[in-house]
């Protein structure tokens, strides 16, 4: 009986990851907590996420100013 290796029939998921994200809206200017100005993004930008400060990613998100864009790793 031959052996075979249990992770050979077990499908490994690698992880999705927010590689940037899509401005659903215009927004003319950002303070950032570093008081540095970012900006302005216009509706159907794709940003890349090291573009922006994570704080500003969380606000934007949980405003819906934004869609996070997936890419698999």
């Amino acid at each position: 009986m031959p052996q075979t290796s249990l992770l050979a029939f077990v499908k490994v998921r690698k992880r999705k990851k927010a590689a940037a994200y899509l401005f659903k809206r215009d927004i003319p200017e950002i303070m950032g907590p570093n008081l540095e100005r970012y900006g302005p993004f216009r509706k159907g930008d794709l940003v890349s996420e090291g573009a922006l400060p994570r704080e500003i990613w969380a606000v934007l998100m949980k405003r819906g100013a934004v869609k996070p864009y997936f890419m698999e790793l």
